[in-house]
């Protein structure tokens, strides 16, 4: 599509350098669209790059329209990957994963059993399995474990990798990306965005921005807008375990609100555990010592050959709904606001706000965005 030929006229601003922010820029380019990108830090930088690394539709305790949601996104992924492997340049190690919903009681089977079905609904592959076969599957897997879903439509990264290359690969399609620049305002007349100022006392002219800065976006809007929006700071504690000379888990394992997956480049991802810190997020020793009982609940057998915590923050959003759509009120605002699950949704956000600034679509997700619920303060 040209740029004659979609509903936008000027450039339009990306601010915010993590997956969505990204794939944002990625797709309206590619609909032929003028984008620039801004990123205060470099791709990746925030909670993108402490992320699992997940394409897992069903990652949390979502209900059956969010994991319809996710498997939208999945095959947004699919299709886009190939394009971001040929163009980006890099080897983000990829790798499809089957993930193990385990249940070790029946209220837990009750629930996985919940899942399995919104999970083959979405048109996913998934299958109940029952303890035995679990523990043929990975043999260090608990004895409590009396069954669990085994989810077969998941995809697993290396998170500053692949947004690197999908910078990249954003780049190669016409974004131009500011890198090192912060934002610190937006410049509003007549009732429309005109401009970004930056920290450095210069400004980027544009006709339409979208905010896709994560936990930050309410920050910023809040202090450059006077808007109130129902997003907040979700502090989340993670691991890093080492394999050492182990052989890699056969299969990833999500048990009591805890992910467990093992990366190509042979360390373990564990997590997450939140903690109420926000912004401040740290390290946590209470934190680290939860995550680790928890894979040596569910995995007696796997001893790490060694410990990293990781603290850092995501969005949460009401009942983990992204916000995504128009600013009421200043034409020319847009946001791409994931919540927990931002790798996963990445893609469907991308998707969903170039159509609605090309073309003007609206998607299904957008009828239950929280973003109807931002006040002007």
């Amino acid at each position: 599509m040209t740029n004659s030929q979609n509903n936008l006229d000027g450039t339009v601003a990306v601010v915010g350098g993590g997956v969505v922010g990204c794939f944002v820029a990625y797709r309206l380019a590619g609909m032929g669209v003028p984008v620039t990108l801004l990123e205060q830090e470099g791709p990746g930088a925030g909670a993108t790059g402490n992320s699992a690394g997940n394409i897992q539709p069903a990652s949390g305790d979502d209900d059956a329209f969010k994991i319809a949601l996710g498997a939208e996104s999945l095959a947004l992924w699919r299709e886009h990957l190939p394009r971001i492997k040929e163009a980006g340049g890099i080897d983000y190690r990829e790798q499809d994963v089957r993930y193990l919903y385990a249940a070790t009681s029946e209220d837990e089977e009750h629930e996985v059993r919940r899942i399995l079905g919104d999970v083959t609904n979405a048109g996913l592959k998934a299958e109940w399995v029952d303890g035995q076969t679990a523990r043929e599957t990975e043999p260090r897997l608990s004895g409590s474990i009396i069954g669990g879903m085994l989810h077969q439509d998941c995809i697993q990264m290396d998170p500053k990798l692949l947004n690197t290359a999908l910078a990249n690969t954003a780049e190669t399609e016409g974004v131009a990306i500011q890198r090192q620049k912060q934002a610190v305002g937006l410049a509003v007349a007549g009732g429309r965005i005109r401009g970004i100022k930056l920290q450095d006392g210069s400004s980027l002219e544009c006709s339409s921005v979208v905010l896709a800065m994560g936990a930050w976006t309410a920050k910023a809007v809040s202090e450059w807008l006077g808007y109130d929006l129902p997003v907040e700071p979700y502090g989340l504690q993670k691991l890093h375990l080492g394999l050492g000379p182990a052989a890699p888990l056969n299969c990833a394992v999500r048990w009591n609100g805890v992910n467990i997956v093992c990366r190509r480049d042979g360390l373990v991802h564990a997590g997450s555990r939140f903690l109420p810190d926000g912004f401040d997020a740290k390290p946590s020793a209470e934190a680290r010592d939860w995550l680790l009982a928890q894979v040596a609940e569910i995995l007696p057998g796997f001893q790490p050959s060694g410990v990293e915590t990781i603290a850092a923050f995501a969005a949460s959003t009401p009942a983990r709904i992204p916000l995504v759509g128009r600013l009421p009120g200043i034409d020319g605002i847009y946001l791409a606001v994931p919540s927990t699950d931002g790798f996963l949704m990445a893609a469907v956000l991308a998707e969903m706000t170039a159509e609605l600034m090309v073309n003007g679509k609206v998607h299904d997700l957008m009828e239950r965005s929280p973003l109807a619920l931002a006040k002007v303060r």
